[in-house]
């Protein structure tokens, strides 16, 4: 695929992306949802459920999730960040108590925006496990020198990064009314660019880098192993591998 191919298609699924992320009806928190979800960002995640077959819906409902999360990261009883993405936080721009009713009502509102029972056991499946990731994250081991656990880091970055990025996958796939089979390739893609995505943070942020780069190296070209078992892989493999170069 050609850059300028590869930049259409991205513009395309970002479009459909935008003009699904809407939060319909007249409730008393829609400006607090909306205002986080107009904060921007990469919109990996719904990129990757239009890319593996999902609908403009579903992925609106994926980024929805995922932004939820965000929101709860950033409360001051989670990782206590006053900023997102340049601009106040939901609590910041609003109130404690507006982000927690919100970031709430956002993971029922996806769940509707799901419909199909088969795609909502599998993102509620994954979901579930980005809160034991936080859980996690909350209280991570140290050895006696005050540096993570690796275990402890690993497991994290399984049950948050690398389960939002498995349920878009997934989803995708069962939207288009994918194979068993299927399923468990996309299901294992997630995993692997889940990894290789989260350990690229690292790198960017400063922490943990130190053979970072090598393992995210690894897990990418197995990312692309998997990706040779999906039809019209071209976007995915151009994404996949801009991902492991990004610098933001």
């Amino acid at each position: 695929m050609t850059i300028d191919n590869f930049q259409l298609t991205m513009d395309n699924y970002l479009k459909l992306i935008e003009e699904a992320l809407v939060i319909n009806g007249d409730s008393p928190l829609k400006e607090v949802m909306q205002y986080s979800l107009n904060a921007g960002g990469k919109r990996i995640r719904p990129i990757l459920t239009l890319a593996f077959g999902g609908t403009p819906k579903i992925a609106a409902a994926i980024e929805i999730l995922h932004t939820s999360t965000l929101i709860q990261d950033d409360l001051p009883c989670m990782d206590d960040d006053d900023e997102r993405r340049g601009k106040p936080a939901c609590h910041k721009a609003f109130s404690e108590a507006d982000a927690v009713l919100a970031a709430s009502k956002m993971a029922y509102e996806a769940i509707i925006m799901l419909e199909d029972p088969r795609i909502i056991k599998a993102v509620c499946n994954y979901m579930s496990a980005v809160y034991d990731g936080q859980k996690l994250d909350l209280s991570v081991g140290n050895d006696a020198l005050g540096v993570p656990v690796k275990a402890d880091i690993v497991q994290i970055y399984e049950r948050k990064t690398c389960a939002l990025i498995q349920a878009a996958c997934v989803a995708g796939v069962l939207s288009a009314k994918g194979s068993n089979s299927a399923i468990k390739n996309a299901a294992a893609y997630g995993y692997n660019l889940g990894m290789a995505f989260q350990l690229i943070d690292d790198i960017l942020d400063n922490e943990n880098s130190e053979n970072a780069r090598a393992e995210a190296e690894k897990y990418t070209k197995e990312a692309l192993a998997l990706l040779e078992n999906v039809p019209n892989n071209a976007f995915l493999v151009e994404l996949t591998k801009n991902l492991l170069d990004r610098k933001n």
